[in-house]
């Protein structure tokens, strides 16, 4: 990604800030968890709801994202070795 700045800030944290277009004037944020089925269902007893689970990178990785009402995305992305 030509626009692409990147800082590692702990071993597991890393700050990616890119140019986007088409999400001018929202937010992506990127949040790792340790178990993401356990991460969902504590969301959904407090009344967030997220999109299905997906795998993506060759099903190393499992993802979901919820919106706020403003249409700021948060994913919850869980490695698996």
């Amino acid at each position: 990604m030509p626009s692409l700045a990147e800082w590692q800030l702990t071993p597991d944290t890393w700050l990616q800030v890119f140019h986007s277009p088409e999400h001018a004037g929202s937010t992506l944020i990127n949040l790792g968890v340790p178990d993401l089925d356990r991460a969902l269902g504590e969301l959904a007893e407090r009344g967030l709801e997220a999109d299905a689970p997906q795998e993506g990178a060759g099903g190393r990785v499992r993802f979901a994202a919820l919106y706020d009402p403003e249409g700021n995305r948060v994913t919850l992305i869980e490695g698996r070795g």
